[in-house]
């Protein structure tokens, strides 16, 4: 195993001159805009002679990993693993599997490859992560820079044949907040609408483009316990911008089991420290929010909230029905009832 970290390269340098040829079998993937991250695995799909597994962290077991890769067979072209919320894999580890999983990742040579994607700004300074370093290339995916953002934007309407003078792409910019996942939905809204014009224009900005919002998670959370109408407008933000649909329901299904639990055993007579100690609770922020939040709702309304996320994973992961729209309809029921 190399004693040394290896280099991080830009994936915007990457993906401008794409090469699997010159792509190492073992990448992370980590930073702050996720749009260039899927553009990369996108890249990765689709010039790739072997099979392609894309997995959700929060659902992969290693197990299931070491499976993928056992079944290759003589004249197999290789496995390709795409492992998405790589932190998500991490967190359902054991310990004792920590280095395993590292010299598993080590192990894997061409024709296999395996594509970590963190969803994290920095990668943790904590095992596996710490010895994973030494044995995988990294790859940064970093927010644009203000100017270099406002290029892509000015590059992507002119490249539709289209032109917007500076000061209005300047007023397009401060609305887009330097998020290129967010822009690249609202630029095609804008292009759509003024799909016969031959200029952008501050008009055309204000009659189709949403301010982004930057959103806290965990304010969504907290408002969806609380019944709040305005956790709808939040939810859609995350989703279209940081946060995949899986994530955010799986935080709510986290809350709504703590919450179950201090509601069961405050019952039971037993005092909140208690119970805070028993559930692994220290931080005084977390612990005032579940007191606070347990008032909302019933035993049995968080027994029915249980239940109905079961029910919506299983129309999402087994029937495919549209993630976003089943995921947003079930907020928005659950938030107005």
């Amino acid at each position: 195993m190399a004693k040394v970290k290896n280099s991080e390269q830009n994936i915007i340098k990457i993906i401008k001159n794409f090469n699997i040829e010159q792509i190492n079998p073992k990448i992370l993937i980590y930073g702050k805009e996720n749009l260039l991250k899927k553009q990369f695995v996108d890249r990765i799909k689709h010039s790739v002679d072997g099979d392609v597994h894309f997995l959700w962290g929060d659902e992969t077991s290693f197990k299931e990993l070491k499976e993928i890769f056992a079944s290759s067979s003589l004249f197999s072209k290789g496995n390709v693993v795409i492992i998405w919320n790589m932190d998500s894999f991490i967190s359902n580890l054991n310990k004792n599997d920590y280095q395993n999983f590292v010299q598993f990742v080590e192990s894997i040579h061409l024709p296999d490859r395996i594509v970590l994607v963190s969803l994290k700004e920095k990668i943790p300074a904590k095992e596996p992560f710490k010895s994973l370093i030494n044995v995988v290339d990294i790859i940064n995916s970093p927010a644009l820079t203000p100017s270099a953002f406002a290029t892509s934007v000015k590059k992507k309407i002119e490249k539709e044949g289209k032109s917007i003078n500076d000061e209005t792409l300047k007023y397009l910019f401060s609305k887009l907040k330097n998020n290129l996942y967010y822009a690249k939905q609202e630029i095609e809204k804008l292009l759509i609408y003024a799909r016969d014009k031959k200029e952008i224009t501050k008009e055309d900005v204000d009659a189709v483009v949403i301010p982004k919002i930057e959103e806290n998670v965990f304010a969504f959370v907290d408002r969806f316990f609380k019944k709040d109408k305005s956790a709808v407008g939040i939810f859609k933000n995350l989703i279209e911008t940081t946060h995949h649909p899986f994530e955010i329901q799986s935080l709510i299904l986290t809350q709504a089991n703590k919450l179950l639990m201090y509601k069961t055993l405050l019952e039971q007579g037993k005092p909140p420290e208690a119970i805070f100690s028993q559930m692994k609770v220290t931080h005084p922020a977390q612990k005032a929010s579940i007191q606070k939040l347990s008032a909302f709702l019933s035993k049995e309304e968080l027994i029915d909230l249980i239940k109905e996320l079961y029910k919506l994973e299983i129309e999402q992961k087994v029937y495919y029905e549209d993630l976003n729209q089943t995921s947003l309809n079930f907020i928005a029921k659950r938030v107005l009832l």
